[in-house]
């Protein structure tokens, strides 16, 4: 017999095996494992882990936060500590030649460390020679600028100083413009720890 149609009968459908799903999130097996422990255990761990990047966070973010310099947000406190640091620093580099313990003494109530070692290597030099050229060295702070001001009180200010030197009470030159970067620390009142040109 000739076959003049089409088998209409459905092909069988061959089954294919369903592969499995990839875990969504890589995490998965790692918190079913801690889930296993209990859910106090599980809670703990998580706060502890939320606890320590939270305090890291903070801790780098107050570092580099303009809310850190006190010298931003606190106008008053950073107007008291420019006056108070430019009336030492006027003191320390205001010298005559007929009073050189005026001076030494300010130094004495005004540096600190290193700022102070610093400051009598130079000072030993013109106690040498200012009394033989009857020299007489004013310093005025044209301007000062707050820089930074921290919790503890730690200051740093950049000072802009004009210093006219005079020989017998007459001028030896120009008025010279000098920059200093300065450190003082609140140390049973503002002294200076640190001096460094501009």
């Amino acid at each position: 017999m000739s076959v003049t149609g089409q088998d209409r009968r459905p092909a069988r459908r061959v089954p294919i095996p369903r592969q499995k799903k990839p875990s969504r999130h890589p995490l998965r097996p790692a918190l079913g494992r801690v889930a296993g422990l209990g859910w106090p255990v599980a809670l703990a761990l998580a706060i502890c882990l939320s606890a320590l990047a939270v305090d890291g966070w903070a801790g780098r973010r107050s570092e580099r936060s303009p809310a850190a310099n006190r010298a931003l947000v606190e106008k008053a406190r950073t107007g008291r500590v420019i006056a108070d640091v430019s009336a030492k620093i006027t003191r320390i580099f205001t010298y005559t030649h007929t009073d050189p313990a005026a001076t030494e003494r300010a130094a004495n109530e005004v540096l600190t460390g290193r700022a102070r070692d610093d400051y009598r290597r130079l000072f030993g030099l013109v106690r040498q020679n200012a009394p033989v050229m009857r020299l007489t060295l004013t310093t005025k702070v044209a301007k000062a600028g707050l820089i930074k001001l921290t919790r503890d009180g730690t200051a740093v200010l950049l000072v802009l100083l004009e210093q006219t030197a005079t020989r017998d009470g007459k001028p030896t030159g120009s008025p010279v413009a000098a920059q200093l970067v300065v450190t003082a620390r609140d140390d049973h009142g503002r002294r200076i720890s640190d001096l460094r040109a501009a």
